[in-house]
């Protein structure tokens, strides 16, 4: 929108300001946007202060919103809950103001609090359609809110960043003339992590010459955390774990990578969503194995851009590994890493930069 020519401000209930962000007027920018953070988010203290809170959340920024100077011509609300979504829908209508949602979550009721459980599905399937215009990830939620003005928009990049072309020495990986997967992230969450090391771990024991990087979290505490979902406790030295590192060398890690590995459950949240680790492979220029949630499946084909793994289990990712990764000679990998490298624009801002504009035009 600001390579379009619009003027754009974030307003953020949670997160730290950044030093290198503030400018010489004392408001923070980041590339040249300014962001506020209201703190309304996360509030800690006793129970009743952080109900007080919850039942305040979203006055200080409303409040910001109308001492603009100017007026704002649209508001985009990102996965907002009901209460903050009717009181906007209020203001912007009072206010001659377009009102957007931004969605790219649904989330299954095991992952809330009893008392959310009905307001998230009311917000979900009545209060969302209320907002006219929406920005989804998936086709799942296009489909879903296809009485609005729509944008469908994947996770994307800046393929320009120089973190793309950064390289990292680590001496915790050496040169390997097998396969690399890899993986970053918190191995808690949606991904079936544990799968792919029990795999890798089956394998490397077995003799076969793959091996398995996983940058967020470094073995001790993987395995003292995680010991019930493994196999077994003694991991072999092919399984590497690398621990936190800043995200902006992250993409460096995947230079090591012959494939990224993501399997996920296909529930609805899985569905609705789209991976952004998987936004980040294409542009790191990494083929990804994976089974096919969301509408990741639209871009991997195999033996071109990855492989599809039909369900994400110990038996079908050992079943492919076998049979058709292992079996790939460097040249075979050198063509996969080429085919991803022509699709990056997928997964670049710049090339919805004339959707967006349409969808700016529709607004209603």
């Amino acid at each position: 929108m600001k390579q379009l020519g619009h003027v754009v401000k974030f307003l953020s209930w949670g997160g730290e300001y950044r030093k290198e962000d503030l400018d010489v007027d004392g408001k923070y920018r980041i590339d040249g946007m300014e962001y506020v953070i209201t703190n309304e988010l996360d509030v800690e203290g006793s129970f009743g202060h952080r109900l007080l809170a919850m039942i305040l959340r979203g006055r200080k920024s409303l409040e910001l919103i109308k001492r603009e100077l100017r007026k704002p011509d649209l508001i985009i609300l990102y996965n907002a809950d009901k209460g903050w979504t009717e009181k906007m829908l209020e203001y912007c209508k009072i206010n001659d103001i377009k009102l957007a949602d931004d969605i790219t979550e649904w989330y299954d009721n095991n992952e809330l609090h009893f008392w959310d459980i009905v307001p998230y599905y009311l917000n979900m399937t009545k209060t969302q359609k209320m907002v006219r215009n929406k920005i989804v990830i998936s086709k799942y939620l296009n489909h879903y809110y296809k009485d609005s003005n729509n944008i469908l928009l994947p996770p994307l990049c800046d393929q320009e960043d120089s973190k793309w072309a950064k390289t990292i020495v680590d001496d915790r990986i050496k040169p390997f003339d097998g396969i690399t997967l890899f993986y970053a992230g918190n191995p808690a969450k949606k991904d079936c992590v544990h799968t792919v090391i029990n795999v890798v771990n089956r394998l490397a024991s077995e003799g076969k010459n793959i091996r398995f990087i996983i940058v967020g979290t470094n073995r001790e505490k993987y395995i003292e955390n995680y010991k019930s979902e493994l196999e077994t406790k003694c991991l072999h030295e092919n399984v590497i774990f690398i621990g936190r590192v800043s995200q902006d060398i992250i993409p460096a890690y995947y230079k090591f990578a012959d494939f990224m590995v993501l399997l996920r459950e296909p529930s609805r949240k899985n569905m609705v969503g789209f991976p952004t680790k998987f936004a980040e492979s294409v542009s790191a220029g990494i083929p990804v194995i994976a089974n096919p949630t969301s509408d990741i499946g639209d871009y991997i084909e195999d033996y071109r851009t990855g492989f599809n793994v039909e369900y994400p289990t110990s038996d079908a990712l050992e079943s492919i590994l076998e049979d058709k990764v292992l079996k790939l000679d460097r040249e075979s990998i050198a063509r996969m890493k080429r085919n991803v490298d022509s699709m990056k624009s997928v997964f670049d801002y710049r090339t919805y930069s004339s959707f967006v504009c349409k969808f700016l035009n529709r607004l209603c």
